[in-house]
């Protein structure tokens, strides 16, 4: 007798990778929610933050000097000359009569190579520096292979990126200040050229000026150096720092120190009273914004003056410092959170392997996790 039994079938088997890739989801959601949670609170204790200032009164000199508008810029050295030498005709290194570094001088031999049509001489076409030299004796060149590089001594260009705003100040021959990171002392050159044509960058736009300054020695190519180009100078007069100079409505003063008081000297802000100082109207000049220029017969170069200082703290609302977020509340994001609005968030029942993320609910907790 015949029976029609069906084989017994195999309950599905759940893939590993798909449990993986639900496991990796919730914690990607559980981390957005610690990151939310996190900013709230931040913002929470911001606004319930106060902001304190404290004063202090600092005692300087008055000086006698200038101020000046000075437009600046960095970059890498290159040289105004700098030619890399080939052989004509392929053939053998016979002699190298240089180093690299050392000096040369024009019409200099540098190397002789040897080929089917003879010996061909390698000369430096100027005074300058010997910066590559690829080959040695015996050597094999190909024709149009590199033999050598020199620099020449006329001196090195910088290019200098000047604002807008500035650029109508610059022009050609200009004086251009140079210092090099590599090399002490300070060195002038001047604008060589003048690009008229902008380049714009988040709303502003920049002009290419290039700038050049003589030969130094022990400068390489691509040396860092900084240069500096005066628009504007004021002159020389009564010089003090911006914050010594007070305004009310069309009026500009300064005050005078305490007597017995020395250049250096620091007041915090409940030691002097200002209505107890000397108060002197000034005409005020240029400005660095660090320095200003000043004008009144009543003060001379010397007279010690008080410059206020103001710096800010935040303090929480329990008179903490706030310098940061910090860590997450609670210490970490061990078992479970800490600290979160609404009570602690415990996964250690959560059901990461029948979790779906579809049914996740707008509210409440999380299907499967303890409370």
């Amino acid at each position: 007798m015949k029976t029609n039994a069906k084989p017994a079938q195999k309950p599905p088997v759940k893939k590993a990778g798909f449990r993986h890739r639900k496991r990796i989801l919730v914690i990607v959601i559980l981390l957005v929610i610690a990151a939310a949670a996190a900013v709230f609170l931040f913002r929470l204790r911001s606004q319930n933050a106060d902001v304190s200032r404290i004063t202090t009164y600092n005692v300087e000199e008055i000086t006698y000097g200038n101020v000046s508008t000075t437009v600046s810029g960095s970059g890498t050295l290159t040289p105004v000359t700098s030619e890399t030498l080939t052989a004509s005709a392929a053939g053998e290194v016979q002699s190298v009569n240089f180093s690299v570094g050392d000096e040369v001088a024009a019409n200099d031999v540098i190397a002789v190579i040897s080929g089917d049509s003879g010996d061909e001489e390698i000369t430096s076409p100027c005074d300058g520096v010997l910066t590559e030299l690829p080959i040695a004796a015996g050597d094999e060149v190909a024709r149009g292979g590199s033999v050598a590089m020199v620099m020449g001594k006329d001196g090195f260009t910088m290019g200098i990126a000047v604002d807008e705003l500035n650029i109508s100040s610059i022009a050609l021959d200009q004086e251009v200040a140079f210092t090099i990171d590599a090399v002490d002392g300070d060195y002038t050159g001047s604008v060589t050229e003048i690009s008229y044509n902008g380049s714009s960058s988040n709303g502003s736009t920049a002009f290419q000026i290039t700038a050049e300054v003589e030969y130094i020695e022990g400068v390489y190519p691509g040396m860092s150096a900084s240069a500096e180009i005066v628009i504007e100078d004021s002159g020389d007069g009564l010089i003090v720092p911006v914050d010594a100079v007070g305004t009310s409505g069309d009026e500009n003063y300064v005050y005078l120190a305490p007597s017995g008081s020395e250049p250096g000297d620091s007041y915090e802000e409940d030691a002097i009273n200002t209505e107890d100082l000397t108060k002197v109207t000034v005409e005020t000049g240029m400005s660095d914004g660090s320095y200003i220029m000043i004008e009144s017969d009543e003060l001379e170069e010397g007279d010690l003056i008080v410059v206020t200082q103001v710096t800010s703290s935040l303090t929480g609302a329990e008179g903490e410092n706030e310098s940061g977020m910090g860590g997450f509340p609670g210490g970490g994001m061990g078992g479970g959170m800490e600290g979160f609005p609404g009570g602690d968030m415990d996964f250690s029942d959560f059901d990461f392997e029948n979790f779906d993320p579809s049914q996740m609910p707008q509210g409440g907790s999380f299907p499967g996790m303890g409370e």
